[in-house]
């Protein structure tokens, strides 16, 4: 949930000063300031191009108003939900759009609570797979393909009940708590306010963090096939958070890419084809846990 590591420069060391300061000064209005951003995801809108002329806009409410696109929605066809991550849009997993509707899928890509195009600003990883559980119940997807933090929250809708039969997930991240800790060394928070942070979080989403991680759910999943495809060179997730994953999900196989890094994943063709592959039942999950 935390953005990219900022680069080593003056106005970083600035920032980390000023949070220094603020620490010692005002430690309650910086805490407040910080789970605000770490609740605040990026927004922007998706960018579809060709793909806007054959899509059909709609929006959800669930426990808020979510925005979300489709495509092949006439006559009974199998359902392909696609979730973006952290900080993203529907857009992005545009790739795999035209090669599920060749395939007969009813394609449905939607922007998660206070991203693209939904309501708010604001949000969790919780809020994240409520939406995904809610979307669900309503489409009963067959299959679907998640990033990144997407991956985490389809996760947390499988522990949930949702029961698609195959789900691809590309870099999911396998624990929470190296994020917050990531996000805190960003900006420069001391080892006391990180842990009133995650109370925070934990008092928010009424869960402990340890309970959202994915690794930590995988050996209940064993009901839906699972591939999970991580790139070696991922600099936000590491190759051995999906080598967990795998580890732990009974069936599941791992596709480790090469030279794509965590948002190139989503859009390689060789991937796009891979995933499109299993999740129309041409190749099986493997009952060998691949590493």
């Amino acid at each position: 949930m935390a953005p990219a590591s900022p680069r080593n420069s003056t106005n970083v060391r600035l920032l980390r000063l000023a949070v220094r300061l603020a620490e010692q000064a005002a430690p309650r209005w910086l805490e407040a300031r910080a789970f605000r951003a770490w609740c605040r995801p990026q927004k922007r809108a998706s960018r579809w191009g060709a793909l806007a002329e054959s899509s059909r806009r709609f929006t959800f409410s669930g426990s808020e108003e979510l925005a979300a696109w489709e495509w092949n929605a006439v006559g009974p066809r199998p359902t392909a939900l696609l979730v973006h991550g952290w900080s993203g849009n529907a857009g992005q997993m545009s790739s795999f759009v035209e090669p599920l509707v060749a395939r007969g899928f009813h394609v449905v890509a939607v922007d998660l609570p206070a991203h693209g195009e939904s309501h708010g600003d604001f949000t969790t990883l919780v809020s994240m797979a409520d939406a995904v559980v809610s979307l669900g119940r309503r489409l009963f997807p067959e299959v679907i393909i998640a990033h990144s933090l997407g991956a985490t929250a389809t996760t947390l809708a499988l522990d949930a009940g949702l029961s698609p039969r195959r789900v691809a997930l590309l870099a999911p991240p396998a624990q929470m708590p190296p994020y917050l800790r990531h996000f805190a060394e960003q900006v420069g928070l001391s080892a006391t306010l990180q842990a009133r942070l995650l109370a925070r979080i934990e008092a928010l989403t009424q869960r402990k963090v340890d309970e959202l991680e994915l690794a930590r759910l995988a050996p209940d999943l064993g009901r839906v096939e699972a591939l999970v495809v991580h790139d070696e060179g991922d600099d936000e997730v590491p190759l051995s958070a999906a080598q967990d994953v795998v580890q732990q999900w009974p069936g599941a196989r791992l596709v480790v890419t090469h030279g794509l890094g965590h948002h190139g994943i989503r859009r390689d063709a060789a991937v796009v084809g891979e995933v499109v592959r299993f999740v129309g039942g041409e190749v099986a999950a493997s009952p060998r846990r691949a590493a």
